[in-house]
């Protein structure tokens, strides 16, 4: 205890140990509602698009009652990227203990090729966390895909 006395030693001692085994304060915040988090996609640099949809994704937390923490973008990212900067947060903040979910406007924000939207949908649900769309079906189906009716919406094949 090299120049600090036994006192304050022990009050750093006790507060360490707080901080070590007392839950995190991001627990409290959310009264009671799932903890979601937003991905946002564009394959250009478009803010206002990316905004768009970032209300969008409020709008429907708000009315889902669920508690929208942050939405992670990706812009200028082709559709065919596997490798994105935004999405490998998305799955970094969903392994957290009290991540509920990942929202996003359309299934597309993902990928249309359904190889790829595959690939990535299996990195979210490693994380253990649900995924939620607020438009499950697109105005335009790509001529390739399998739609498929699951609970009054259509999906396509590779998204169930």
């Amino acid at each position: 205890m090299d120049g600090i006395d036994p006192e304050t030693w022990q009050l750093h001692a006790r507060a360490l140990q707080q901080a070590l085994f007392q839950a995190p304060g991001f627990r409290n915040e959310s009264d009671g509602r799932p903890l979601v988090y937003g991905y946002v996609r564009s394959a250009h640099r478009r803010p206002a698009y990316v905004a768009a949809c970032k209300r969008a994704l409020a709008r429907y937390c708000r009315r889902e009652r669920l508690q929208l923490c942050t939405t992670f973008a990706d812009q200028e990212v082709a559709s065919d990227a596997t490798t994105r900067t935004g999405l490998s947060g998305l799955c970094d903040v969903l392994r957290l203990p009290d991540s509920f979910a990942a929202v996003l406007v359309s299934p597309y924000h993902l990928s249309p090729d359904a190889n790829v939207a595959a690939l990535l949908l299996k990195q979210l649900r490693a994380t253990g966390a649900r995924l939620l769309v607020v438009h499950p079906h697109p105005e335009q189906q790509p001529h390739n895909d399998v739609v498929t009716e699951h609970a009054g919406s259509q999906l396509p094949e590779w998204w169930l």
